[in-house]
């Protein structure tokens, strides 16, 4: 394939391609193969009856910053998530959300990563442990990927 960066802007480019991506007006960057960042801004559309943000948002963040962070290190097919645990640690209120996510075991067809989540102030409100298996799904056959 190409250079690593035109794989990490082409990724990215296609994650940003998704509906999710665009509703939740996402942040995507690839910092290295294997590191990547997810972030969404605080709306108010996206809380619970208490006025926290939905831990489902923190959820989403984190398993992305792991599909991405894994998708990262393989060039040819897209990975799927295949398992995801995470731990809430406080609620999130009226703050965006941030997720880094490493890759700590790459296999053949196994990758695990480890994201942390933050708020906007630097609290950290969630810590993830994500399984992705590559997949037969061609990475240029998904939309984005090659535009």
């Amino acid at each position: 394939m190409g250079s690593a960066s035109t794989h990490f802007e082409r990724l990215t480019r296609c994650c940003m391609k998704c509906r999710i991506s665009q509703f939740l007006d996402k942040t995507i960057e690839i910092e290295k193969a294997g590191v990547a960042r997810v972030a969404i801004p605080f709306h108010g559309d996206l809380t619970q009856n208490a006025g926290f943000l939905h831990a489902a948002m923190l959820f989403e963040v984190a398993d992305t910053a792991g599909f991405m962070a894994a998708n990262s290190m393989e060039e040819t097919y897209s990975v799927l998530t295949v398992d995801y645990h995470i731990n809430l640690i406080r609620p999130v209120r009226h703050e965006g959300i941030l997720a880094t996510s490493e890759v700590v075991t790459a296999g053949k067809t196994i990758y695990v990563t480890r994201s942390d989540v933050y708020s906007d102030s630097g609290k950290l409100v969630a810590a993830g442990q994500g399984t992705y298996t590559v997949s037969g799904i061609r990475l240029c056959d998904l939309d984005g990927y090659d535009d």
